[in-house]
């Protein structure tokens, strides 16, 4: 089942089709959506700097990859990509966080799970040289793809050691 939340806060279960492909699609998914102040209805926003996850995009996959419950392939579970919306805020949290494209129940939760670990992680946006809210979408890969080559597996071993499973 999924749940639709409206406006005026009342919530309303909808049920949720699973395909051929045992692929698990929700009939109807609405979340809040995040709308930034700079910009007016039907028109994007230009970021100069877009929010950076500290140590950039290789840390971000080491991290998701170490930190990933669900890294090995499951039996009962599809491979393929959750798409996650999230908004790094001013101070570089992770908030707004939100399922765009699920693939599974539990997958889905993982993703959001994982999501949430990287608030506090990020460099925050900049637009005009002020601080500014940026939403980004987050692709989470299952089963995740361990990093390749051996530089590449030196560096993501060498970082976030701590890990949070």
């Amino acid at each position: 089942m999924a749940l639709l939340l409206h406006h005026v806060g009342t919530a309303q279960t909808v049920p949720a089709t699973v395909n051929t492909t045992r692929t698990y699609i929700p009939e109807v998914m609405v979340a809040p959506t995040y709308q930034p102040t700079q910009s007016l209805p039907g028109r994007s926003v230009h970021i100069d700097q877009m929010p950076v996850f500290q140590g950039g995009t290789e840390a971000l996959h080491c991290f998701l990859y170490q930190n990933n419950r669900l890294s090995q392939p499951k039996s009962g579970y599809p491979t393929g990509i959750v798409f996650v919306g999230l908004v790094v805020d001013t101070a570089g949290r992770v908030r707004d966080v939100r399922i765009l494209r699920g693939l599974h129940p539990a997958l889905d939760a993982e993703a959001l799970r994982l999501t949430n670990l990287l608030s506090g992680r990020f460099t925050p946006g900049q637009n005009n040289k002020r601080l500014v809210a940026v939403p980004l979408t987050l692709p989470v890969r299952f089963p995740a793809i361990a990093p390749v080559g051996r530089k590449q597996q030196k560096r993501c071993a060498s970082s976030f050691t701590t890990s949070t499973r």
